[in-house]
C-alpha cells in the first residue's frame, strides 16, 4: 500500500477521535487508515501540534466526505467555543499562582 495513493479527508487533536471516524468508514465499507507522527504512541500529546490524519484512498475521498459531513455537522470535529474561555481563565489563574511568593514579599516588605 502506497501512502501516495491515499489522501487526508480529516485532521484531529487526538488519535481517538480519528480511530472513531475511521472505524465508521470502515463500516461503510470505505478503507481508511489514521497517521500520526507520536513516537508510535509513546507521546500522544505531539497529535495536538502535529495533528492526527484520516486518510482514504483517492478514488473514495467523495465517499469519505459524505459518510463524515453528517458528524462534521453536529461539530464533533471542530474545536469548541468555550475551549478558548477555559483555556484562558485557567493560565490566568496560573499566572496568578506563579505570582503569588512575589505578591506576599511585597505585602511582607510593606510596614
Amino acid at each position: 500500500m502506497k501512502e501516495a495513493e491515499f489522501v487526508t479527508v480529516g485532521m484531529f487533536a487526538g488519535r481517538p477521535e480519528a480511530e472513531v471516524s475511521r472505524a465508521r468508514l470502515e463500516s461503510e465499507g470505505v478503507e481508511a487508515l489514521v497517521r500520526c507522527d507520536d513516537a508510535g504512541g509513546y507521546e500522544p500529546q505531539l497529535g495536538l501540534t502535529n495533528g492526527v490524519r484520516l486518510m482514504v484512498r483517492a478514488r473514495y475521498v467523495a465517499t469519505a466526505l459524505g459518510i463524515l459531513e453528517p458528524v462534521d455537522a453536529v461539530g464533533i470535529h471542530r474545536s469548541r467555543p468555550w475551549v478558548t474561555s477555559v483555556a484562558a481563565l485557567l493560565a490566568g489563574i496560573l499566572v496568578l499562582l506563579m505570582s503569588m511568593p512575589a505578591l506576599v514579599t511585597l505585602a511582607r516588605a510593606m510596614p
